[in-house]
């Protein structure tokens, strides 16, 4: 009987343990995985400034259909009216007395057609199409700055990980030393004031970690914040992808032609200069005839009241009101004709004069970013070549710090060395390592600089 009471006291132990992990689990938070390509989703689906840009299209593309139906549709209006007037008090001299009239009212509609062709309608078609065109180059033009945003926050990302990742194996080394400064210190080969330099040193690492993972967590919001919504935890967002180092194999001339065909700016200019272009057509239309014909119905009703005398007395006498109805039809009105202007105290000029100077204005601002271009493709080529090299520099650097302290360290430990050449080391070492992290990720930076003058994604 005692076994079998000691098997179900494991038993339940076992279904207690078993609750508590279920719980445990159940109220863990999974990771968020976050790829670049799922970011660039959120940030064009959620980004207010994107979405505001995106705001623009309907308004342009409306314009659009309505300037296309002006040309072949007439404008229609309905209108209907009631008047009400109060009655008053009228004298009468063959009554030779003063009468109270009744109110009188009136009821009316009309509907009319109007239509006009000129040169302004069939300007305005060209422009509103301009328009539209303008309007998408610049939501292009900003998909493409919220592209590059994203990217360079998403590897400003990974880089603080980087480095948090370094000031975690710095901590450690600071512990590997503590120790080690102890075990001298307690053979009689060391001083305590080894230890308490290498007391200071953990502490020092341990505020560096604290600062690294707090810089993950800026960059975490600012990520976020460019994506347009709210940021998890920064332990929960993991971000899935890498991008790796290569040589870069690309051509300078062929990149700024390129960027002098595709680059977002210039191509929001270039539909600018259009528009500018239908701007002057519009305005010169306004020299030309134009023609308008319109066509118009209606129906009215009066409603009153006449005095009722009676004159086969004398004097004549009232007798009272007789209501009254008056019924009119307008009959259907058709007028066409054509228009001349011919005087307009000189507005036509104005107007014609700003429009070329708005022209020209967009012509020199294309001219302008096409040597901005040529100069910011120069510039990031040349930054990405001396950052790929830099990375090359610093490995080696590296690699030799870390030797260096490889031999601090033993030679600290045999007692050949002292703790400030190993402190030294350590400390050269830790600044190799994060020189190379920062290289690494300067080096990814100016991809997405000569990505961002170009206009287009290059790997």
């Amino acid at each position: 009987m005692h076994v079998p009471m000691k098997a179900r006291l494991i038993l339940g132990w076992l279904l207690v343990f078993s609750l508590v992990t279920a719980i445990g689990y159940a109220q863990e938070t999974p990771a968020q995985r976050l790829s670049i390509a799922e970011a660039l989703r959120l940030a064009r689906a959620n980004n207010p400034a994107y979405r505001s840009t995106l705001n623009n299209r309907w308004a342009a593309s409306s314009e659009v259909v309505s300037s296309g139906l002006r040309l072949i549709t007439p404008s229609a209006t309905i209108s209907g009216s009631h008047m009400r007037q109060q009655g008053s008090s009228q004298y009468y001299s063959f009554l030779q007395r003063t009468v109270s009239t009744p109110g009188t009212q009136s009821l009316g509609w009309d509907i009319s057609f109007a239509y006009s062709l000129s040169g302004q309608t069939l300007a305005d078609r060209g422009l509103a199409r301009a328009s539209l065109r303008a309007t998408d180059a610049d939501i292009a033009g900003s998909a493409t700055l919220l592209e590059t945003t994203v990217r360079q926050y998403y590897i400003n990302v990974l880089q603080a990980r980087a480095l948090v990742t370094l000031a975690e194996h710095v901590l450690d080394r600071a512990n590997e030393t503590l120790n080690l400064a102890r075990a001298r210190n307690s053979v009689g080969q060391g001083t305590q004031v080894d230890v308490l330099r290498a007391e200071v040193d953990k502490g020092q690492s341990e505020v560096g970690l604290l600062r690294a993972n707090q810089t993950v967590g800026n960059q975490v919001l600012v990520l976020y914040q460019a994506l347009g919504v709210p940021a998890p935890p920064t332990g929960q967002v993991v971000l899935t992808d890498t991008f790796p180092v290569t040589a870069p194999s690309l051509d300078q001339d062929t990149l700024i032609a390129l960027a002098l065909r595709e680059n977002p700016g210039l191509v929001a200019l270039r539909a600018r200069e259009g528009y500018a272009t239908w701007g002057v057509r519009s305005a010169y239309s306004q020299y030309a005839p134009s023609l308008f014909a319109s066509l118009g119905y209606g129906r009215s009703r009066y409603f009153t009241a006449n005095p009722v005398i009676d004159n086969t007395v004398t004097p004549p006498r009232f007798t009272g009101w007789s209501d009254t109805t008056v019924s009119s039809t307008s009959p259907w009105t058709l007028q066409i004709g054509i228009q001349l202007p011919i005087y307009d105290r000189f507005q036509r000029t104005v107007t014609t004069s700003q429009a070329r100077a708005a022209q020209e204005d967009a012509r020199l601002a294309i001219r302008g970013q096409e040597l901005a271009a040529r100069a910011q493709v120069t510039a990031a080529y040349q930054a990405l070549l001396a950052a790929y090299q830099t990375i090359g520099i610093q490995q080696n650097n590296k690699g030799a710090a870390a030797e260096a302290l490889n031999l601090a360290t033993e030679r600290y430990r045999v007692g050949n060395g002292t703790f400030l050449d190993l402190l030294g080391a350590r400390v050269a070492s830790e600044q190799a390592e994060a020189d190379y992290i920062t290289a690494v990720y300067d080096y990814h930076k100016a991809y997405a600089a000569l990505e961002n003058a170009v206009g287009r994604p290059l790997r």
